[in-house]
C-alpha cells in the first residue's frame, strides 16, 4: 500500500495552548491540562475526518499518514 504523509509541529497539534502562565494550584493545573487535552482531541478528530492517522510523535513533530488513494 502507498501512503501520503503529513508532518505537523507540536504547536499545531496543541493548537490553542498558548497559555504560558504558571498554574499555582492543583485545580488550575488540572483545568489547564483539561483544556489542552480538549484542544489536542479536537485537532486529532479533524485530522481523522480527513483520513489522517497519527503514526508517531518525534521531538517537536507529529507524523500522520493516510492511504494515497484518499487524497
Amino acid at each position: 500500500m502507498k501512503w501520503d504523509y503529513k508532518v505537523v509541529t507540536i504547536d499545531q497539534l496543541f493548537h490553542g495552548s498558548d497559555d504560558h502562565d504558571i498554574a499555582i494550584s492543583k485545580d488550575a493545573a488540572a483545568a489547564r491540562r483539561n483544556k489542552q487535552g480538549q484542544g489536542v482531541e479536537g485537532t486529532l478528530n479533524k485530522m481523522g475526518e480527513e483520513s489522517w492517522e497519527l503514526v508517531t510523535i518525534v521531538g517537536d513533530f507529529a507524523i500522520f499518514k493516510r492511504p494515497k488513494d484518499k487524497a
